[in-house]
């Protein structure tokens, strides 16, 4: 069994070695390192080589006529530094039909899927990362808890009109005493976004349901809305949200409120990003979750980008010694 992923890996490269046939078939992935200084605290920082999302994947079409394609995707996950494929090995694997009406998609899916993320879909088109979501600058679920990958689902993105675009996301959530198997809980991720000159918009909706009450991080409902605007080299942008969970009287709260504020300024070849944002913390009363950003990118091709960060991360200000401190610099490549 602990075979199962190399196995599959080597089918990916088979596929795509082989005939195409009737399908465009394409390979293509991102590898994504960084050097890092980590300090928690007060403690002794900590010097790491760090990987930040890379993948392997595989995704094409099959044109069916009558304006109908078959679309399919598997997208492995990578731990660049060691070498290692992560857990779960595919970040997704999906087939779907796209015609007149838009795009369905089954699978395991997440924002690169035919269908995008209702949530995190928006948080990508409207904010920009520093310099990456993942590793020691990542934000998109833990300050903005925009669900993204989700297993057993059903996608749905509409064509566009006039700039305007909706995205649905049903699926069915898993046991969570047996793990990956699926029970009567279900989830709705709704998203409506808007792009047309230099304005980008959306407005997100969630909701879980689970029979017994919702585990931790489920929402009892889920609110986002966001708005970036391109005035030539500078983009400003802003989004705020708010998530309602089960919560204990006293202890605990049951609205979650969070905003980001930034801003990207491209010059050439030369990019930097600032990030400022706040969530409140479910399990305290008083405490807040604030972070501060800022990251310069320098692209030496269209596929290579060297990458430079420093993040402050306040984690709860009704507890001491809990910050941490972020400094990096690496390389991005997409091929």
């Amino acid at each position: 069994m602990k075979d199962l992923p190399r196995a599959a890996a080597c089918g990916l490269f088979i596929l795509a070695a082989g005939p195409a046939m009737a399908e465009e078939v394409q390979v293509y992935g991102q590898i994504r390192l960084t050097v890092n200084r980590i300090q928690t605290g007060k403690a002794d920082p900590m010097l790491e080589e760090r990987d930040n999302a890379s993948r392997l994947g595989i995704r094409g079409k099959e044109e069916l006529g009558g304006g109908m394609a078959a679309l399919f995707g598997m997208e492995m996950g990578l731990d660049a530094d060691t070498g290692s494929l992560t857990t779960p090995a595919f970040r997704n694997s999906y087939v779907g039909l796209r015609g007149g009406l838009g795009t369905v998609a089954l699978g395991r899916l997440d924002s690169a899927n035919p269908t995008g993320s209702p949530l995190y879909s928006q948080v990508t088109a409207i904010t920009s990362f520093a310099a990456n979501d993942a590793g020691a600058t990542a934000i998109g679920t833990s300050m903005l808890n925009a669900r993204n990958r989700t297993s057993n689902s059903l996608g749905y993105q509409s064509p566009s009109w006039g700039g305007a675009v909706l995205r649905a996301r049903y699926y069915l959530r898993g046991d969570a005493k047996v793990g990956g198997q699926e029970d009567e809980a279900r989830s709705l991720d709704l998203g409506l976004s808007y792009s047309a000159g230099p304005w980008t918009a959306g407005l997100g909706y969630a909701k879980d349901k689970r029979s017994g009450g919702l585990l931790a991080n489920e929402f009892d409902s889920k609110w986002q809305i966001g708005l970036r605007y391109a005035l030539g080299a500078v983009e400003p942008y802003v989004l705020w949200g708010r998530d309602r969970y089960s919560h204990k009287a006293g202890v605990s709260r049951a609205d979650v409120d969070y905003w980001l504020v930034g801003a990207r300024l491209r010059q050439g070849a030369h990019s930097v990003v600032l990030n400022l944002m706040q969530r409140d913390v479910q399990t305290s009363l008083t405490g807040v979750r604030r972070r501060q950003q800022l990251a310069y990118a320098y692209a030496l091709s269209k596929r290579t980008e060297l990458q430079a960060f420093v993040d402050h991360d306040g984690v709860d200000s009704s507890r001491t010694n809990v910050a941490v401190r972020a400094i990096g610099a690496g390389v991005r490549h997409d091929f």
